[in-house]
This record gives structure tokens, sequence and C-alpha cells, in this order.
């Protein structure tokens, strides 16, 4: 379970659930806890769904009590327990605030309790708690303040209470601390006090105990207290609890440019208080930041998310934080991108045209890098409409922009699989780009290339319409050798990309030895980029394997195929491991490639370790509460029983066979028809695999049977290729059963077919 999760950054969330998600570890529930399901839930879902294949849900966690008037006992429950707990007389009775029944702040559990623990202290010390809910954290801490004056006074402390609360407000602001960065951020706010950072230190131990033996200055909790108590403290505010001028001061000498330990810490707390309070905003944290935006940089994007959900953020600040943003782009602040993107997106209607184009532009981009690929496509269309609208009035500054944008718009329709919608926008993007590069020549040849690149893409890969894609694909390659002519070494990656995509638009068209060229060039600038770059070009790499392994499969070159098929699966798999959903298909893509070649080649061996793996990738998703994925479960189980049985293991294939049919005959019994076609084979071929294999031939009759029953409830009218599996299924059981030696179970077999009768039992 995670608390504060909305504090957390987007990838340590990441990389907590793939820890906990391993394949080899039991199943976990991950909880995550937090004030809201905003900006940050948004970035964290999308990349679940594509790195882990899972489907996380977000929960609202309603009021205790649906009912105002069952928040009384409540109350009453939480007093008695205060009260126990504080060793109060027995005879103190609860005293309800007046607005109990009415006021909409006590629907959370959290002020219930803060109101008891009120008026217990208030019945304690003959006192009156405040009925107003938002008076109860300035009346708790006035409590607080009292007791460090009577430890002080008893000699327990020997801060002051004026002391105790600086260091309580760095506290609040640094959170837990090693004790060298606690130190140090006393040091860089001194408390107005004599004695020694680490004297006050331990005297802020006596009231607040460490959480872990090794941390210092512990914050107040629940954290609403700690942000109350930050919010009073700072001046600017009308409420009955003393400010302290100091506060202002030290707000600017924890947080300076630079980077300090406590810089994420404090900032998303600020942040986050000042989503309550106004004044911490207005006049403490926003001058701040105009004055240092970096600091925001250095906080990270649970502090960027946080700063963007304040109802009184300055716009310019916004754009400051944008540009700087824009400009580096470190992949650990993009959640912090996109949620100032989407401010701004919000605010579109203060900007002009060009400037909410640029913004949908951008924020399109974006959210396509996160995986929200639907999103993408309505902000990049959105940006497109509006450039379009200004070239149309003459506005011919934005023909580079809606270039860009057409680029990027074709590349998430794609994802989203709108070829054709794809194509038309790379093919617009392609225009625009001739227009620039015959008016500007030099400056434009690379994104044309890039451009073009994607037409041959879109109709090679998604169209299925390699004779169109050869032409774009091969403009694409000689724009870039001209290119690299001139600039070597600068251009590879996307020459790299060109060749790849003019090998698949040759295969389609039928030219294989083009095919081959492009591909074995396209892997040795890969080799070169991963060599120089490292990991992060291991993708690409195992693509380009793959597209070279099956370009040399196509020229009858089998052994350097299959080696480089096999180096291409080697990395997917690693991928794989680190990001299930998104290398999972590419890797179940290699695999069975692999398996229709080794079974071409007649390696029987070779065909159950790549069954197994492939099982193993359904099993996972299913294993993820991917229940959809049970059919391809069910099928890629079917294919290693077959697999077993081709390599002799007959026991364990006939265990195989029969689990395969167990897997879909749950969706079978419910009427599916492509179910039932696939149970009638998996216990055909159950049936086969005993017949053959000889093994436990009393259980053969029992399958025949089965596979007979379901057989006859399909339709009569059924599409041609579901009857042909269905056929084949029972052609080559009735093939196996004669070569055994009992022709009349075979005949017998064929007559029950052909007549789709299920009531007489065949008896072999």
């Amino acid at each position: 379970m995670v608390d504060y999760a909305q504090e957390w950054d987007t990838d340590d969330l990441l990389r907590l659930i793939h820890d906990m998600s391993s394949p080899a570890a039991a199943p976990v529930l991950i909880l995550l806890l937090a004030r809201s399901a905003g900006t940050w839930w948004q970035m964290l879902e999308s990349r679940v769904t594509r790195n882990f294949d899972m489907a996380p849900e977000a929960l609202r966690l309603e009021p205790l009590v649906s009912r105002p008037s069952d928040r009384a006992p409540l109350f009453s429950e939480a007093f008695r327990h205060f009260a126990a707990a504080l060793e109060a007389p027995a005879a103190l009775l609860p005293r309800p605030p007046s607005g109990l029944q009415d006021h909409s702040a006590y629907d959370q559990a959290l002020t219930l309790h803060m109101s008891a623990l009120a008026n217990v202290l208030a019945a304690v010390q003959d006192s009156t708690a405040p009925d107003d809910p938002d008076k109860l954290s300035a009346y708790l801490l006035a409590r607080e303040r009292d007791h460090w004056a009577r430890l002080h006074e008893r000699g327990l402390l020997k801060a002051d209470p004026n002391a105790m609360s600086q260091v309580m407000y760095i506290a609040a602001l640094t959170g837990p601390s090693s004790y060298a960065d606690g130190t140090a951020a006393l040091r860089a706010a001194p408390v107005e006090s004599w004695e020694h950072p680490g004297r006050l230190i331990k005297d802020h131990a006596v009231c607040y105990a460490p959480s872990r033996a090794d941390s210092v200055l512990e914050p107040l909790y629940p954290d609403r207290l700690n942000e109350d108590f930050l919010a009073l403290m700072t001046p600017g505010h009308d409420c009955a609890f003393p400010a302290d001028p100091w506060s202002a001061q030290a707000l600017g000498l924890l947080l300076k440019p630079g980077g300090t330990p406590w810089t994420r810490t404090a900032l998303t707390t600020l942040a986050e208080t000042a989503k309550r309070w106004p004044h911490v905003a207005r006049e403490h944290l926003i001058p701040l930041l105009r004055e240092h935006p970096g600091i925001c940089l250095e906080a990270g994007s649970a502090a960027i998310v946080a700063l963007t959900e304040l109802h009184d953020l300055d716009g310019v600040l916004v754009l400051d934080l944008y540009e700087l943003l824009a400009q580096r782009r470190p992949v650990d602040l993009n959640a912090g991108y996109v949620a100032l993107l989407t401010w701004l997106s919000n605010k579109a209607h203060l900007f002009p045209d060009d400037q909410r184009a640029l913004v949908n532009a951008a924020l399109g981009t974006a959210l396509g890098e996160n995986g929200r690929y639907a999103e993408a496509v309505d902000h990049g269309a959105a940006a497109v409409a509006l450039l379009r609208r200004l070239m149309a009035d003459g506005a011919e500054d934005c023909r580079t922009p809606l270039a860009g944008a057409l680029s990027n718009l074709s590349e998430h329709l794609s994802l989203t699989g709108a070829s054709q919608a794809a194509l038309d926008a790379a093919r617009e993007a392609v225009s625009h780009y001739r227009s620039l590069a015959r008016h500007t020549p030099g400056e434009f040849e690379l994104r044309l290339a890039v451009a073009l690149s994607n037409v041959g893409n879109c109709l090679a890969v998604h169209l299925d319409r390699g004779s169109e894609a050869l032409a774009p694909a091969d403009e694409a390659v000689r724009i870039l050798r001209d290119l690299d002519e001139t600039d070597p070494n600068t251009h590879t990656e996307a020459l790299a990309t060109a060749l790849a995509t003019l090998s698949r638009a040759a295969a389609a068209w039928g030219n294989d030895t083009l095919a081959l060229d492009a591909a074995e060039e396209s892997l040795n600038l890969r080799r070169r980029l991963a060599e120089a770059h490292g990991a992060v070009y291991s993708p690409v790499l195992a693509n380009a394997l793959d597209t070279f392994g099956r370009a040399l499969w196509r020229t009858g070159r089998t052994d350097e195929a299959l080696a480089s098929l096999e180096e291409s699966a080697a990395i997917a798999r690693k991928l794989a491991r680190i990001v299930p959903d998104r290398f999972e298909p590419l890797l179940k893509g290699q695999l069975h490639y692999l398996f229709a070649r080794y079974r071409e080649l007649r390696h029987r061996k070779k065909l159950v370790p790549i069954a197994e793996e492939l099982v193993a990738l359904d099993q996972r998703r299913v294993d993820r509460g991917r229940q959809e994925y049970r059919p391809a479960l069910a099928i890629a189980t079917y294919t290693l029983a077959v697999a077993r049985g081709g390599a002799e293991q007959w026991d364990e294939a006939c265990s195989t066979a029969d689990l395969a049919a167990d897997l879909i005959r749950p969706r079978a019994t419910l009427g599916v028809v492509a179910a039932e076609v696939a149970l009638v084979r998996f216990l055909c071929g159950a049936a086969l695999i005993r017949v053959e294999g000889r093994r436990n031939p009393g259980g053969v009759p029992d399958r025949i049977n089965e596979a007979l029953a379901v057989y006859s409830r399909l339709p009569v009218i059924l599409p041609a290729y579901l009857r042909r599996e269905c056929l084949d299924a029972f052609e080559v059981l009735e093939e196996s059963l004669e070569a055994a030696g009992d022709r009349g179970s075979a005949l017998e077999l064929r007559r029950r077919r052909m007549r789709r009768t299920p009531n007489d039992q065949v008896n072999l």
C-alpha cells in the first residue's frame, strides 16, 4: 500500500509496480491512496496499462457515513477513544459541534476525529472547542505550543516555544531527514535560538519521536495538520494563530536554486498547502517561483503537478516553467510537462489561435509519448484544424508547425488503428514539407525524408499496399543519403528507419533482394547506434534483427536467418521483462515467426521451448486479471500439446491438450462459436495424441464423443474457414485411427461426423 501516492513521481511508482509484479512472485494487490485522481493518476494509469498490461482502477473513497444524521455516533465513538487514550475522567460527555449535521467538512473522517480530539482537550482543560471545522487546526496547534511551553518550563526542552515552532516549520517542509540533512536545513534557515542545530534536533525528538532510527525532524501528522501548521505560521492569514515573520524568510533560504535534499518534499508540501490556503500561494510560493522557476525542475513532477492544481496559479509562471521544460525535456519530468501543457490547454481561450495551436500540438506529442494515444489524436487534430484555418487566412508562417503537427498526428492515428486517416495526414505533411524545402533549400529536407518514410510505413505496414510504399520509401532513403554525404553520422537514426521502411515495402512488392540489402544496411546502422548509446536503442535493434532475419529467410539463407531471429528474440526477452506490455507483443510476434520457421524445417525439439514460452506469456496476462487473453492462452496451450506430441513427449502432450480443452470449454459452453470450434479441434487433438502415442486408449472415446456433441450444436450455416477447421480435425483423427488399425472406429467417426448426430456413442 502506498499512501500519498500523488506525491510520488510517476517513474518511482512504476519501478515499485515493476518490482512487485515479478512473474516469479505471488499475485499482489497494489493499493495507491491519494487525495485525488488528477493528472498524476492519468499519467500513471496509461503507463501501467501500456507497460505492464494491467487494468488499474480508480475507486472513489466515499464518506464513512452516507447521511449527516449518522455522523453523531461516529463523533461519540471517536470522543470515547481519545478520552481513554488521554486518560481523561470517565464522566466526560461528548459535546458534538453545532455544525455537525450541516457542514460538509464533517463528511471527512479526519475532520470528525479532529473535532472529537479538540472536544476531549477542551473538556479536560475546561475550555470551549471551536464549532467551525476550519478553526480546528488552529485550536489543536495552540495546544501543541502550550505543550512545548510546559516542557521548556520544566527544563525538558532547551528550545523555547518560539524556537520549537521554527524547528517544527523546517521539519514540516523537509519531512523525515538524515541527521546530516537535518542539521544542514537548520543551518540554511537559522532558528532564532542560541542552541546548536544538533541540540534543537534532540529537543524536537523529545516531542516527535523519529519514525526510523536513522531519521530526524519528523513532521506533524496527519498531513493536513502539518500543512495547516505551515499555513498558520506563514504571514498573510487572519486566523487566531500567531504567524511568524521569520517563516517568510525561511522559505527563500530553504528553497534555493541548485537543489537540496529537501527541495522535492518542501515544494510538494507547499503546493498541497497552498490549495487550501490561498495566501501561501499568492504571497509566498508563486513570487518565490517567479524569481527562481528552476526550483520546480529540481523538485520533480509530483511538485509540478501539484502546482498546476492551484486555483490562483499565475499564467506567466506556467509559461516560464513550460519553456524551461520544453528546452530540456528530461524524461523523469514527463508528468510535470504534461500537467503544464494541460493547464495551458484548459486556458486556451485566453490565447490567440497560433499559440492555442502550438499548445495543443505540444500536448498531443507529450500524451503520445506517454501512451495516451486517443487523447494525443484529439489534441493533435485540434492543433491541425487551427493551423489549417490560419493558413487559409494567409498565415504562411504556420506551414512549418502544421507540417509537424500532421506528422505527429499521423503517428498517433496509426497507433489507434486509424490507418487511412494516418496515411492522409502523412501525405499532407509531405506536401507541406516539399513546399518548405523548395522555398528554403537545406533546411527542411530531413523532415521531408521522415515524412516520406512515414507515408511508406503507413502503406506497407498498416495498409498492406507495398507497391505504393516503395516510391516514398525510396525517395526518403535517397534524400537522407544526400544529407549524410554533406554531414556524415548526423542522420543515422533517420536513415536506419527509412531503410527499414524501404525493406518492408520491397518485401511487400516481392523484391526480396532489395528488401535484404535495405534490411542489412539498416541493421548495421542500428548496431552502430546501440554500441554508441547503449540500451536506449535495444528496441529498434531488436526490430532491425527481426526484419533482417525475415529477409534472409525469404532468400533461402536459413541458418543466418535463424541466428538473426534468435538474437532479436533474446533482446525482446530482456525488454519484455522490464516493460511487459510494450515489448511482450514484439516478443510474441518474433516467437510465432520462429516457431513457424522451425516447423518448416521439422526441428521438432526446437518447437517445444518456443511453445512453452508463448504459453507463459499468455499465462502471465491471465494471471494479471486480463481474462480476455484466456482464449489466446488456450490456443497457445494446444500448440504446445502438438509440439510435445511431435517431440514424442506423449504423457506431457496428453495432459497439455486436456488443459487446452479445459481452458476453452467455459466459453464454448456459453455458445461462443469460435470457442466451440476450438474445443472440437482440441478434443480431436487430445484423442489423436493418445492414438499416436498409444497412451490411455480408454480416454479416446470420451474426447471424440464430446467433440461430436459440440460439433452437432454448431450452426448449420457456418463460415467456411470455421467449418474447415472442424473437418480437418476430424479427418486427421480418422486417418490416424485407420493407420493404427482401427478402421471400424474411423468409419463410425466419419459416419457420425457427416450426419452431425451426437446421440449414439462411438465405441472403440
